[in-house]
């Protein structure tokens, strides 16, 4: 017989009441959540990916791209299952508070939290590069601060303005990336396909294989920042799970047609460049001088949407987090326009911090972050598919109004797909491995000395129902 799961006893009432006040605001439709999981991944077609053509030629990128396309897949599926039945916004923290404890779901909310803070870095600093190549004069760390403080305040304005900010810069970038297709299409050649591998599958073997797998997963990586905007969704029963699917599909399309316009057009250099785009296109028509800063525009355009989503994602996570106690109160305090302030500015304080370092110090700064970030994630998945498989097998009672397609074999396959971008990620450049090992240990003791004891026995579930009904007695 199945049971009811209730909320929060009497004994809670305090928490309960405290919880209510930090209640969202719900302004996001399937438009606005669509732009935010297209958007925060679709940097990504701009740089960082091209090096996997030295590695394993066109043909074997695109099996990497299937492998990392099926592990996006059903994440995305999964993820929409999970977010319509708990649309909390801690996301993975939140669903894996509720099947496997407050011990582990530290684990998952610090494992988000950390890609949300190191991802947007590395962003950053490529905006810099970019900015300098059309005003040489201005430097890197100038144009990231500017960068960290422009989005911040955008979103302190309130979600629903965020949203919409997101969304423009996502279409502009789109626009960008059609013009690039529109252009190269015609001069796609087979020969140039061939031309990375000598027309063989894998020319350097699985090992090569095996490294284009973190680079693949560019194409789609972040694309799980969409639920934290889960409590701020009219109705994300339906539209979250609608937005998910909806969302890599595009990303799917554009990653195979940027993929293969900018391998078709040919260029030996294509590998090792920083504006792969801006190379192709060079191939196509010549050295003219308009070229760099048309797609240095785009560019800094779909890095603008990455790097603002994923400002919303990590202030959501610290929100999420401090709401329940595992950080300090004051970071879940909502301003008059119900975003939490300093969940927003503390994390973005930190982040400046480390581009700082990361400019200064750390030679190779950008992969490294980019492969800490694909580290720490990897983390979440796992955590979020052993999680959906447990509220599968023991809470039956929850309300599915959509359900990952393959079920149990879906969680299963996406959890072992998971599992494989550890040792890829973090093969070429073990600092990463190290610094989120660390960063873990230093969370965990924080938690076990200082935070277990503010963590109450309320699971994300229950957190959810007291915060929407404070919201019904509003509405009334």
């Amino acid at each position: 017989m199945q049971t009811t799961h209730t909320t929060a006893p009497t004994a809670q009432a305090g928490v309960g009441e405290e919880l209510a006040k930090k209640k969202l605001t719900k302004v996001a439709g399937p438009i606005l959540l669509w732009g935010i999981g297209v958007g925060a991944v679709i940097s990504g077609d701009y740089y960082g990916w091209n090096a996997g053509l030295g590695l394993t030629g066109y043909w074997g990128y695109l099996v990497a791209i299937g492998i990392m396309g099926l592990l996006y897949a059903g994440l995305s599926a999964v993820i929409g299952e999970l977010s319509a039945a708990i649309p909390h916004s801690g996301g993975a923290y939140a669903f894996v508070r509720t099947a496997m404890g407050r011990v582990w779901a530290a684990l998952a909310g610090v494992s988000v939290l950390l890609e949300f803070v190191f991802a947007p870095v590395a962003v950053a600093l490529t905006i810099g590069a970019y900015v300098q190549v059309l005003i040489p004069e201005i430097p890197i760390l100038v144009s990231a601060a500017a960068l960290y403080i422009g989005s911040v305040g955008v979103h302190l304005m309130g979600a629903g303005n965020s949203l919409r900010f997101e969304l423009v810069f996502t279409l502009i970038a789109l626009v960008g990336l059609a013009v690039f297709c529109i252009v190269g299409i015609p001069e796609i050649s087979v020969d140039n396909l061939n031309a990375y591998s000598d027309g063989a599958l894998f020319p350097d073997g699985i090992s090569g294989l095996w490294a284009t797998l973190p680079l693949a997963a560019w194409f789609f990586f972040a694309i799980e920042s969409l639920p934290m905007a889960a409590e701020e969704t009219r109705d994300p029963k339906r539209d979250m799970p609608r937005a998910l699917v909806l969302s890599w599909i595009t990303l799917a399309v554009i990653g195979v047609a940027t993929l293969t316009v900018a391998a078709g057009v040919g260029g030996s250099d294509l590998p090792d460049a920083a504006a792969p785009l801006t190379v192709a296109l060079e191939n196509v028509l010549g050295d003219h001088g308009w070229i760099v800063p048309v797609v240095a525009l785009f560019a800094i355009a779909a890095l603008v949407a990455s790097f603002h989503a994923i400002v919303l994602g990590f202030s959501r996570q610290a929100f999420a987090l401090s709401r329940a106690g595992y950080l300090p109160e004051w970071l879940s305090r909502l301003n008059k326009h119900r975003v939490p302030t300093w969940g927003l500015i503390a994390p973005a304080i930190f982040g400046y911090v480390l581009v700082i370092l990361g400019h200064a110090v750390i030679a190779d700064a950008v992969p490294v972050l980019v492969t800490l970030s694909v580290f720490v994630a990897a983390v979440s998945y796992m955590l979020m598919m052993v999680a959906a498989l447990i509220l599968r097998a023991k809470r039956p009672d929850l309300e599915r109004s959509y359900k990952a397609p393959g079920g149990r074999v879906t969680m299963v396959i996406s959890f072992l797909l998971a599992a494989l971008l550890i040792p890829a990620g973090t093969f070429d450049y073990p600092l990463a491995i190290v610094i989120g090992v660390v960063v873990f240990a230093a969370f965990l003791a924080y938690y076990f000395a200082v935070a277990r004891n503010r963590v109450g026995d309320l699971s994300a579930e229950d957190e959810l129902a007291i915060v929407e009904a404070a919201e019904a007695e509003l509405a009334h």
